[in-house]
């Protein structure tokens, strides 16, 4: 067991070192297992399942001979005494104050398998703690899916922030010739320089969000990534509930405590079952059997004990009405689960329905957007607009830009969100 644990610790170390190196591209997948395999909960876990393996080998142990050394004095207030007297004889009576000396040893032969329940009991105690933690793991997920997305977002924007700047020059550039040539006046070309620097600001401000995105999971994962760290785009695909099958970790729990459960009601009928040992006890004392001598003297008894439990078998209809009941009350939960489980698998489809149907009209909009700051464009070129005007033209393409981009990856986290909830 401890050579076990050693190598165990020396895995986790080699682990650490893997993921103290600097990451350049990462997966949400590959968050997902270094948040996993980071977090405390990972090294509680398998605390866990050492300390059950330790009970269940603790009780393995209750096969072995069982050796018990006692000892004791005592005074008595009277004595077996011979309420007779023969002529001649003298029978020395038997002192108040005894002593004795025991080694105690018993083998169990036959236990009508309380041994081997206690042990599959064990068993499962030790799964079904293993698979609370795995619950709490699990849900480092939707944490992860929050920050992983928003910084994905943010990164999709200040790409877009960058394209937006170079429309802005352009228009610069021509606005720029005209108030050379006299045909646009100096403030035009400012409205511009102030466009410029205000997606500069929204620039900062997307890198700051995405910044504080990546150093969270950063925390989460263990993992050395920064925001310089390419965070690979997750594929879009077709989700939907109608054909699909919950697979979540709680409902792993819910069959590990019905189980236990069953182990429980498996237990108390083997209390109920006789059981067979072999008993030895030898020692020093005085008296020893013989009672009427009354000397310091070697002794020892062996023999066969049967043992027939009674108590347990009138407890045991009600033991078990106990357990009766608290199996309904685990499958209402796994039932109320489940049913709490459908509502926000509904809420999240209509979540992707929405996004999905937002995203088709984006591609529109943006078309429109986009045909309507290119002719805003031209005529502010011909002096027909003011660059005001033109700059709402192109903040309104932006907007729509934003909104897509916005749109995108709310599907996507959508998506991924419902593969949480699916247990996926």
């Amino acid at each position: 067991m401890i050579r076990k644990i050693q190598v165990l610790v020396m895995l986790l170390f080699v682990h650490h070192l893997l993921i103290a190196q600097h990451i350049n591209e990462i997966s949400i997948g590959q968050c997902y297992n270094l948040a996993n395999s980071n977090s405390p909960l990972y090294q509680q876990k398998v605390l866990t399942i050492a300390a059950g393996n330790l009970a269940e080998k603790n009780l393995h142990l209750k096969w072995l001979p069982q050796l018990d050394l006692n000892a004791q004095a005592t005074y008595q207030s009277d004595v077996t005494a011979i309420p007779i007297k023969l002529p001649n004889i003298n029978i020395p009576a038997l002192d108040k104050n005894q002593y004795k000396g025991t080694l105690d040893l018993s083998q169990p032969i036959y236990d009508g398998g309380l041994i081997a329940g206690q042990r599959k009991l064990q068993q499962n105690t030790t799964a079904t703690e293993g698979q609370k933690v795995e619950i709490d793991l699990y849900q480092l997920r939707s944490s992860i899916n929050n920050y992983f997305f928003t910084a994905l977002l943010m990164n999709e924007n200040i790409a877009l922030m960058k394209l937006v700047e170079q429309d802005l020059n352009n228009s610069l550039k021509t606005v720029a010739a005209q108030v050379t040539n006299g045909i646009a006046t100096r403030s035009n070309e400012d409205l511009l320089k102030a466009a410029l620097l205000k997606t500069e600001q929204q620039k900062i401000e997307f890198a700051s969000a995405k910044k504080e995105a990546v150093d969270i999971l950063a925390i989460l994962t263990g993992a050395d990534i920064d925001e310089h760290t390419i965070l690979t785009k997750p594929a879009t695909g077709a989700y939907s509930i109608a054909d699909t099958v919950v697979k979540r970790p709680e409902l792993t729990l819910f069959d590990f405590q019905q189980q236990h459960i069953k182990l429980q009601s498996n237990l108390i009928n083997a209390s109920t079952n006789p059981r067979l040992l072999l008993f030895a006890n030898g020692g020093y004392g005085k008296p020893g059997l013989n009672q009427l001598k009354n000397d310091f003297q070697w002794f020892y008894i062996s023999g066969v004990r049967l043992n027939i439990p009674i108590m347990s078998r009138i407890t045991q209809r009600k033991d078990k009405e106990v357990l009766k009941i608290q199996q309904q009350v685990v499958t209402k939960q796994r039932d109320n689960f489940l049913r709490n489980n459908q509502q926000l698998l509904v809420r999240q489809q209509n979540e992707i329905d929405k996004y999905q149907q937002l995203v088709q009209t984006d591609t529109a909009i943006i078309s429109l957007r986009t045909s309507i700051k290119e002719n805003a464009f031209v005529r502010l070129s011909n002096g027909i607009i003011t660059t005001n005007d033109y700059i709402q033209e192109l903040n309104a393409e932006n907007e729509s830009k934003l909104n897509q981009k916005l749109h995108q990856v709310a599907l996507l986290q959508a998506q991924y969100n419902l593969k949480i909830i699916l247990g996926e």
